[in-house]
């Protein structure tokens, strides 16, 4: 073979080979995202925020912080206790605590009586003020008053009684209420609690 024949043919074969490349489809470009990597079509989970880090609303954090913070008003709480035994006069004892809106203020006070040993007066007050300018209350009291003594009483007599009350009230400014009535589970003795509470302007 002739080297014209030669390229002749070499031609043929190189025309050949770059028909069944131009045939053969090149892939198409995948999209890319913007750091450089392929894009899926696969979507992306979502993933739930936890209830404890939504942002809250400023308005909404605002009244949050006022309900725990309190308002700076002061609220004067009396407490009126009538104590009676039978046909006895009544004997009334006066209790006034200031608190500040949202918080408690105490009174501790206790006397000590020969042959009935300690007898104590204490009193917790937490008025709340709430948005229709009433006072929420709740009142502790601790209380006891010996009974007088009586010449030759006999054993099993009632020496003292002791008086636990824990309440929870709603009231207006400047109004008094009874709020408990309680009786001696042995002797004829009653205890009345009346209670007022006024916002101090």
């Amino acid at each position: 073979m002739t080297t014209r024949a030669l390229a002749l043919a070499f031609l043929i074969m190189t025309a050949a080979a770059g028909t069944v490349l131009a045939q053969t489809p090149a892939p198409a470009p995948q999209p890319r995202g913007r750091s450089g990597a392929p894009a899926t079509d696969a979507p992306r989970p979502r993933v739930a925020t936890p209830a404890s880090e939504t942002p809250q609303a400023p308005a909404a954090a605002a009244s949050e912080r006022a309900r725990r913070e309190g308002q700076p008003i002061n609220i004067k709480v009396d407490l009126t206790l009538t104590d009676q035994r039978g046909g006895s006069p009544a004997i009334k004892r006066t209790v006034t605590v200031l608190a500040a809106d949202g918080y408690t203020g105490s009174i501790r006070t206790q006397s000590q009586v020969i042959q009935v040993g300690p007898v104590p007066l204490n009193v917790d007050a937490s008025p709340t003020l709430l948005a229709d300018g009433k006072i929420r209350l709740a009142i502790n009291l601790q209380y006891d008053w010996p009974a007088p003594t009586e010449t030759g009483s006999a054993r099993g007599t009632v020496a003292s009684t002791s008086l636990h009350d824990q309440l929870m009230m709603i009231l207006e400014s400047g109004k008094a209420m009874i709020a408990a009535q309680s009786a001696d589970p042995v002797g004829d003795r009653q205890v009345t609690v009346e209670v007022k509470a006024t916002i101090l302007k």
